[in-house]
């Protein structure tokens, strides 16, 4: 990693010695692609005038990933062959390549305080925490990579566990931990305790961002997705006050912000609970959604993010959204379209949708295959991510299709290509502009960087051909493009990232655009 890091410092002080910036590097790029006025398949006597217009008023947070930092504590201490040194490898360069802005992150309180440090959540004894636990390793590493790409992570604390399992053999025998009220049930429940879960969590982030000098993370979440069997909104909502004030009481509430609420799909009652009772509190509210698929219209998608961010907006605030996928869901481990093409087409319009429906960003789940446990069967193994673990572990599957499609390690999938595209060119503090399509299985958006230059996404889920004059009078938004194609046939392979296919320039100020049945193309300024 400190080598590539020299090789680049070096690389740009060459161009700069030769009076060459980066960015006129990318226009030289862009030279050497062919010039055109129309992508392929535009037919102007069947397209359809698209002006950009309005923007939704927010600005972004940016796009992310759902990265739990179990691959070094858990992955590799299986009998799957994985090596620390895949991390180094594999998973940290893809990480670069995709350019990811925002991770989420889960925290489970028994890595650094398996036992109680003592009878006073008043007063934390740091001698008592574990913050050199191989678990505790495992999550410097994740926040490492966020450091390095200048991402923000949001930490989500995720309950308190009913089964601990610690790699360090002095804490073998902690298994519920004490923080758990003695009601819960769940594998994570609410604590028994709110002001020593308060200490647990305010210490934990204390020591992240002062002593281990993490500014990347940004916020804090308490508990994913308590409306579900976790905690009810009449308990979490004083828990959530205790946790500010302790955090303010730390001096550490000014550097990080409150990510609340983290419902699930339609119960939207959970966040207009925490926006009516928290709007003190809180920064940001997000929700998960697993709702949507490949039948559902636009439309659908629109009202359900643009109802979530009127109910933020009743306590002043935006609206994240912090999990997505699709609706072909089998557990919590698996969605049976996970190896699909067109579930990076699908993937994309979901988050066009959100955009435009006011959102301030999107975290996708997850970044990675992986398990969360180093003792846990087939099953449970995560199955969600952009690209696969290793390629032995799918041998159990019980379709042996799985394991003799795969060709190596790690092997990615469609959708790797298709949301890297996302996280690549629309970036935090960007202004986003819907466009109206008129189709109810085609998405677009415009999306203003801050520093002025255009990024134009659309999704085509059709079985046709569209074809578009895009306009836009705005801040210089009809300067040459660069575009990239989501295709099924033209994807690269291995990790490598889509490459622009031609310069696109526009008509009397048109952008002429022909995108093809079930795929996504990118245009985004020199």
């Amino acid at each position: 990693m400190r080598q590539t890091k020299i090789i680049r410092t070096f690389a740009l002080a060459l161009l700069t010695l030769a009076g060459c910036s980066a960015s006129s590097a990318e226009s030289r790029d862009a030279e050497r692609l062919p010039e055109a006025t129309h992508t392929p398949g535009y037919k102007r006597n069947a397209s359809t005038e698209v002006s950009v217009r309005h923007s939704t008023g927010v600005t972004l947070a940016g796009l992310g990933v759902e990265l739990d930092p179990h691959f070094l504590s858990q992955n590799v201490t299986r009998p799957d062959g994985a090596k620390a040194s895949d991390w180094d490898e594999i998973v940290v360069p893809r990480i670069r390549k995709m350019g990811i802005q925002r991770f989420r992150v889960m925290l489970l309180p028994h890595w650094w305080e398996p036992l109680n440090d003592n009878g006073d959540p008043n007063v934390a004894a740091l001698d008592r925490f574990t913050f050199e636990s191989a678990e505790m390793h495992s999550l410097y590493k994740v926040l490492d990579i966020a450091q390095e790409m200048q991402a923000d992570v949001t930490l989500v604390l995720w309950g308190c566990p009913t089964w601990c399992d610690l790699l360090d053999p002095a804490h073998a025998d902690v298994k519920r931990h004490f923080l758990c009220s003695s009601e819960g049930t769940n594998w994570v429940v609410e604590p028994a305790d709110n002001e020593e879960f308060a200490e647990s969590f305010s210490t934990v982030a204390k020591h992240l961002i002062e002593r281990r000098g993490y500014t990347c993370i940004k916020e804090l979440t308490p508990f994913n997705e308590p409306d579900g069997n976790i905690i009810p909104l009449e308990r979490y909502v004083p828990l959530v006050k205790v946790l500010d004030r302790r955090l303010r009481a730390d001096g550490i509430r000014d550097k990080v912000r409150l990510n609340l609420s983290d419902n699930t799909d339609t119960r939207r009652f959970f966040l207009e609970g925490c926006a009516r009772d928290l709007a003190q509190e809180a920064d940001l509210f997000n929700s998960h959604t697993y709702i949507f698929g490949y039948d559902t219209p636009n439309r659908t998608i629109l009202d359900w993010e643009r109802a979530n961010v009127a109910a933020a907006a009743r306590a002043g605030k935006d609206h994240f959204v912090g999990e997505f996928g699709s609706n072909q869901c089998v557990g919590a481990t698996r969605q049976t379209d996970i190896n699909r093409y067109d579930r990076g087409v699908l993937m994309t319009r979901l988050v066009v949708n959100f955009l435009n429906a006011g959102a301030v960003g999107t975290s996708y789940w997850s970044l990675i295959d992986q398990y969360y446990g180093r003792n846990e069967p087939y099953a449970a193994m995560q199955q969600l991510g952009m690209w696969r673990y290793m390629r032995e572990a799918y041998r159990q599957d019980p379709d042996p299709g799985i394991y003799n499609s795969l060709r190596y390690d790690y092997e990615t999938r469609p959708q790797y290509y298709a949301y890297s595209l996302l996280t690549r060119f629309v970036r935090k503090g960007s202004e986003v502009y819907p466009l109206d399509l008129g189709n109810d299985f085609a998405a677009g958006t415009a999306v203003c960087a801050d520093d002025g230059r255009w990024t134009y996404v659309i999704a085509n889920a059709t079985d046709n051909t569209l074809s578009f004059d895009l306009k836009n009078a705005l801040r210089g938004g009809s300067g040459a493009c660069k575009v990239y194609a989501y295709e099924e046939r033209r994807l690269p392979g291995g990790d490598e990232q889509i490459a622009p296919s031609l310069k696109l320039e526009s008509l009397n100020g048109t952008f002429c655009v022909g995108v093809q049945p079930h795929s996504v193309l990118v245009l985004t300024q020199l």
